[in-house]
């Protein structure tokens, strides 16, 4: 369990029908029926709909926030967007877009690249540009994912699906693909394009999205983000 602080024949038939011929008084001589053939023809599936890419970011130059404080440090490094939680119990999101989407598909790669295990990143999506809370799917190194509802003027977040282990979560310092996919109020999540679950809330129908970090018993968990896309679902 983890505490937070302001914290998804082609078929061949061959049919073939044999029939004796009837006897003679010299020797049964077998006569054979023609054959029929039929070749059912292969079913062709149709190809995959190309993915219409709504905004993607694979540099980080212009898009994430980047205010800096005394407890996290946002910044851009090889490419990828970087938050560093300095102080422990302690969690902090940045904004990275500044179009609003309702119905979307997002997807990102995020890095734990140092500090410890017990951590908490991850997404946040739908937080209305003149709102104050926002959905979260997020994950820790050590193997675990929470749905909340969060924001600035809460004290804890709300939590719609509670911490829960899953081997598809790839734990430490490695790479893990997060997916969210929105439609509506219904809400999917998956990690290593493996379906974790759905949600159902429609508090809130549309918003930015944006990344999560934070730290529980322990500062210094710097987590960095890559290739983020915004797709149509």
């Amino acid at each position: 369990m983890k505490n937070l602080k302001i914290i998804s024949f082609s078929v061949l038939i061959i049919a073939v029908v044999q029939a004796c011929s009837s006897q003679s008084t010299a020797m049964t001589i077998p006569t054979l029926a023609p054959t029929a053939e039929v070749l059912a023809a292969a079913t062709l599936l149709p190809s995959p709909t190309p993915k219409i890419v709504l905004f993607e970011d694979g540099e980080f130059t212009n898009s994430c926030t980047l205010d800096s404080t005394t407890d996290v440090e946002r910044f851009v490094e090889n490419g990828q967007f970087n938050m560093r939680v300095l102080t422990p119990l302690f969690v902090a999101w940045t904004k990275c877009t500044q179009v609003e989407y309702s119905d979307f598909t997002m997807e990102v790669d995020a890095t734990q690249v140092g500090g410890p295990d017990n951590n908490i990143f991850g997404v946040i999506f739908r937080l209305g540009l003149d709102a104050k809370e926002f959905y979260t799917f997020l994950i820790s190194g050590d193997g675990f994912y929470v749905f909340t509802v969060d924001g600035a003027e809460r004290e804890e977040p709300e939590i719609l699906v509670d911490w829960t282990e899953s081997s598809a979560i790839n734990k430490g310092a490695q790479t893990n693909h997060i997916e969210i996919v929105a439609v509506g109020e219904n809400m999917k999540y998956y990690v290593n394009d493996q379906f974790l679950g759905e949600v159902q809330d429609a508090r809130f129908g549309t918003g930015v999205v944006g990344f999560f970090a934070g730290s529980l018993d322990e500062g210094g968990v710097q987590v960095s983000f890559d290739n983020l896309v915004i797709s149509q679902p």
